[in-house]
């Protein structure tokens, strides 16, 4: 009997380290916090953020063993933008709008720990690892990337659980 209790115990524990990953949740741009790269502001101009916008990142768990991003901002010349997409909780090609510019795809490291790589035509344009903080209430994302001019780059977002 003690082996059967013991062996229920074991599995219930391995059964919440597969529980909701910690990015799950509302997630707001904390701007004083974050470093933006002029190099990457560049090239994505027209999908920039204002950095006076109240941007916004919603991570959910959705039917399916699956993620979705809700992202929603206001760029530049003032229009808003909504982004949204989804993945396998595991990791794998993202489901994108059409008119998305980027193919994605979300690569599992540990709960909390995720790299997201953006490509264009087969090629990287530039991935972002996001990380969870121990005490689960930041979340940073760290952009990397070459330019076409051979500029590299990198600009960290930090964000606050809402």
């Amino acid at each position: 009997m003690r082996k059967a209790l013991l062996l229920f115990a074991v599995l219930g524990l391995a059964g919440s380290l597969y529980g909701a990953d910690p990015i799950i949740g509302t997630w707001k741009l904390n701007i004083a916090k974050s470093k933006y790269s002029p190099v990457f502001l560049a090239l994505v101009k027209q999908s920039v953020p204002d950095k006076e916008s109240k941007t916004i990142e919603v991570y959910a768990e959705v039917t399916g063993d699956r993620f979705e991003l809700t992202r929603t901002f206001v760029r530049k010349d003032g229009s808003s933008r909504l982004q949204k997409y989804t993945w396998h909780r595991y990791g794998g090609a993202a489901a994108v709008p059409k008119d998305f510019p980027f193919a994605v795809t979300e690569t599992f490291i540990a709960p909390g720990e995720w790299y997201a790589t953006f490509l264009i035509g087969g090629n990287q344009h530039h991935a972002i690892h996001k990380v969870v903080g121990k005490d689960g209430k930041t979340l940073s994302q760290t952009t990397t990337g070459v330019a076409p001019d051979g500029k590299f780059f990198e600009q960290i977002e930090v964000y606050d659980r809402q």
